[in-house]
């Protein structure tokens, strides 16, 4: 039995192993010019950049991607439209005709119902429009679902122009087709031309008519207008003006412009001639030289 008032050594260590478990405050000792072993848990390292070619190819198939997607939306939406009942044609609105019906301005257009409307080529309709003489000007388009929209723009005529033929030309002289049955008849007569004049000189012959419209404007608007009808506009070979009034047909010589001057001349002598009871075959007021000399070659 070990006494009370003993006290018991502690074991010693040797110093050597004492310093390396650490004991009674020592701290194992670290060599400084040993490397410390690494930590298990390391930082991942970090990623190299991708290469340029990389980015460039990954860009590419991206957008390769797309447009073969939106290709196939595309095609899909077009095979739709294409063969929905939903445009089909149901109704063709022309506007703007009136010497021909809507019926004639569809036909010459080929235009059908019941076709898709995506599938009608508007742009060879309209030049098949324009092969009619009457219209000037077309325009055709689509209002979705199903319906064509056509305006055209017709001639508007201004005179009755015997080449041989009779033709009808605009108020602006220009002569446009052959008269036709239910073509207007009520109009002025132009005579004294012939077609290759015509054909040669298109806007020569249009000036010539339109000067010859002109002078009928203002002989029916004037004072011989409302007592002898206008016959007809006789143009001669050098351009001058003849015209042919009243049912005796009498010949107003005027020759060249101005013409209004001359028709009030022309109004005198005729009412002189009428208080007489005279009747003239033609009225002489060509005169270029001496304008206030009339002649009258009577019957």
């Amino acid at each position: 039995m070990i006494p009370t008032n003993r006290r018991v050594k502690k074991p010693q260590l040797p110093p050597d192993v004492a310093e390396s478990a650490g004991v009674d405050g020592f701290e194992p000792l670290v060599d400084p010019e040993e490397p410390r072993p690494r930590d298990t848990l390391q930082s991942p390292k970090p990623k190299k950049p991708a290469s340029r070619a990389m980015t460039v190819a990954r860009a590419i198939i991206g957008v390769a991607l797309v447009v073969a997607v939106s290709g196939t939306v595309a095609w899909a939406a077009r095979r739709h439209v294409m063969s929905s009942t939903r445009f089909s044609v149901n109704e063709i609105d022309v506007t703007g005709a009136h010497h021909r019906t809507n019926d004639d301005v569809i036909r010459q257009a080929g235009l059908e119902r019941g076709k898709n409307v995506f599938l009608l080529d508007l742009d060879a309709a309209r030049q098949k429009i324009l092969t009619d003489p009457w219209i000037s000007d077309a325009t055709i388009a689509r209002r979705l679902p199903g319906t064509i929209l056509v305006q055209v723009t017709e001639r508007e005529a201004g005179a009755l122009v015997a080449l041989g033929e009779t033709y009808l030309a605009t108020p602006s002289g220009h002569v446009f087709k052959k008269v036709e049955l239910g073509d207007p008849m009520d109009l002025p007569v132009v005579t004294g031309m012939n077609l290759d004049t015509v054909t040669d000189d298109r806007e020569g012959a249009a000036r010539t008519i339109r000067r010859a419209i002109d002078l009928a404007a203002d002989y029916e608007h004037g004072s011989l207008g409302g007592r002898a009808a206008l016959q007809e506009v006789h143009v001669g070979i050098d351009g001058s003006m003849t015209l042919i009034v009243g049912k005796q047909a009498l010949a107003l010589v005027l020759g060249e412009p101005p013409y209004r001057k001359k028709l009030d001349q022309a109004a005198r002598v005729v009412t002189e001639l009428e208080k007489r009871g005279a009747k003239a075959d033609a009225i002489m007021l060509d005169n270029e030289a001496r304008p206030e000399r009339v002649v009258v070659r009577m019957k």
